[in-house]
């Protein structure tokens, strides 16, 4: 008899303490699942806002230094390339190939100065030498999007000026290397008009961020969902 009320007793805690962590980690979930839900809908918000500025009639900059469009906004530039000045970023991979983005100075009339993302070269056409018909020397216009620094996470690489080794585009370190003047703080990813001789290839230097916290919103409710069930199961077999 005193067995059996031990082993009860035992069992009777035993219950309550599964049922405390069964509730905690209940809680848990649901109160991710929210967050994930609520970052969804900051993320949807961000992409439908950066849509919208791609979709505005491009904005003309005659000044580039007094000028300070919006990221993502679309703009033109107008200008002479400093050819002798451009700057390899990579690695960069397109469709499974190795290269890199071409950073080229372009120079108004007034001697400002706008950097601009000329697009995607393969290695083995790093070498301007290699791609002479693209290394226009006439003004020319160019249609792209502004590009402006952001804070780099943890994880990033910074780019050696001393090394010539660029990760991601910066104005001014790249105005201070390559001796420049006058360099507006912002940057040109230039669109996918095509090039001479076919290199570099524009408009692959904007993307749109990812969005799979949808994804994520199942799975923490749906995780909770199950805990729930095999909760109700338990308790269900145990007063029987």
């Amino acid at each position: 008899m005193t067995n059996d009320v031990t082993f009860q007793s035992l069992s009777g805690r035993t219950g309550k303490g599964l049922a405390v962590v069964a509730f905690g980690a209940f809680c848990v979930l649901i109160v991710m699942g929210t967050w994930q839900l609520q970052r969804l809908t900051w993320k949807e918000g961000l992409i439908a806002d950066r849509q919208a500025k791609l979709a505005l009639t491009p904005l003309q900059i005659s000044k580039p230094l007094s000028s300070k469009p919006e990221a993502f906004r679309r703009v033109v530039a107008r200008g002479r390339f400093l050819h002798d000045k451009e700057i390899f970023v990579g690695p960069r991979s397109f469709r499974g190939s190795p290269g890199g983005h071409i950073i080229t100075p372009l120079k108004y009339a007034s001697g400002e100065i706008v950097l601009v993302d000329r697009g995607w070269v393969p290695e083995a056409r790093r070498d301007p030498a290699k791609r002479p018909e693209a290394q226009k020397q006439r003004a020319v216009s160019i249609v792209g999007t502004a590009g402006w620094p952001r804070k780099l996470n943890y994880f990033e690489h910074l780019n050696d000026p001393q090394k010539n080794q660029w990760f991601r585009v910066s104005p001014t370190e790249m105005a201070a290397k390559q001796k420049l003047q006058r360099v507006a703080a912002y940057w040109v990813v230039a669109d996918a008009s095509p090039n001479p001789g076919g290199f570099p290839l524009g408009g692959g230097g904007i993307r749109m961020p990812t969005n799979n916290h949808l994804q994520y919103v199942l799975t923490w409710y749906g995780m909770a969902l199950g805990l729930l069930v095999l909760s109700i199961v338990y308790w269900w077999q145990g007063r029987r």
